[in-house]
């Protein structure tokens, strides 16, 4: 058998440069980012393997068959729509990695080459780690993207098409709204204390998995707020390294891709992160570039989607610094 060839060992110590550092970029992904970490460790980062679509089925209508009853009363029993099904499709990310052959050929000797096959590598994960910041706050209109934070805590709370379910049609299906009663000074904290009541209505047990998220002026703008009291930090974020402070025991963080000045009451018990861990940093065969000389890309590949399932003991506030 011939000896492999020098492009052909570069293949390989990538293949199994990428192998080693894997597990390392699933946690880094998770741990660069805030939300993305807190919905891990409340168990809604979810593993599922294939399937055409994600389904949800929803609990959405009440019984209404419930009476007090006397010696000869009757109970109705007519059936109910209770329940219905809200569904979405994969999202596909991936990041190329591309080899120059004459950076290829610059690069012999073993301390080159590893540093050279490291600083591609690391330069490919950051990219990924950056763009989930990006995503996981958008309105989920980007090219081929996942929902974000945007579209499934809409500020037009009766508009839009969310996971099948039009908003205009079914009043429990869209989130909650507010804007800002005025400065911050004045009114923050009075329409938070709104918001979170808001939000409990809904879904009191629930009130141990809500978090506020917001973006940095609006983090800033609370912090102002309570800057000369004693700042409690949830143990979970705080042993993470992530900046936050709390609100009636319930964390507070903040992420420079949020929506500007605005202030989200999630419940996350109801906010899936679903992805794929057959296609979760996967890294494709290095393929050659047509019509160049030695040239080769690959690529790292995830697939995920975020699904809300109860917008409704979700509640988005405006906010107004000043």
């Amino acid at each position: 058998m011939a000896n492999p060839t020098w492009s052909q060992e570069i293949d390989n110590l990538f293949t199994t440069t990428w192998a080693y550092r894997q597990t390392e970029a699933i946690q880094q992904a998770f741990l660069s980012n805030p939300f993305m970490y807190w919905l891990k460790e409340k168990g809604q980062a979810k593993e599922v393997r294939g399937h055409t679509r994600l389904e949800i089925p929803l609990d959405y209508g009440s019984n209404e068959t419930v009476r007090w009853i006397t010696k000869g009363s009757t109970v109705p029993y007519q059936e109910h729509d209770l329940v219905t099904m809200c569904y979405d499709d994969w999202k596909y990310v991936a990041v190329s990695i591309t080899r120059f052959g004459t950076d290829d050929h610059k690069n012999r000797g073993t301390a080159r080459i590893i540093n050279y096959v490291e600083k591609k590598i690391a330069t490919a994960e950051r990219g990924l780690w950056e763009n989930f910041e990006q995503t996981v706050n958008s309105d989920g209109t980007g090219t081929d993207e996942p929902n974000g934070i945007q579209n499934l805590m809409s500020i037009t709370p009766s508009t839009g098409t969310v996971h099948n379910l039009n908003r205009a049609t079914y009043d429990w299906w869209r989130p909650q709204y507010s804007a800002a009663s005025g400065n911050s000074s004045l009114y923050l904290l009075g329409d938070m204390r709104t918001a979170m009541n808001d939000c409990v209505k809904y879904d009191r047990v629930g009130m141990k998995d809500l978090i506020m998220y917001s973006d940095q002026n609006s983090y800033e703008a609370y912090e102002d707020e309570v800057m000369e009291q004693k700042l409690i930090v949830n143990k979970t974020l705080g042993d993470a390294g992530f900046d936050h402070i709390t609100y009636k025991t319930r964390p507070l963080i903040w992420s420079h891709a949020a929506q500007t000045n605005t202030m989200r009451f999630i419940n996350t018990n109801y906010l899936h992160l679903f992805y794929d861990p057959d296609l979760w940093f996967n890294m494709t065969e290095w393929k050659a570039i047509p019509n160049q000389v030695n040239d080769k890309v690959a690529q790292i590949a995830c697939t995920m989607q975020m699904m809300l399932t109860r917008p409704i003991a979700c509640k988005t506030i405006g906010v107004t610094p000043g």
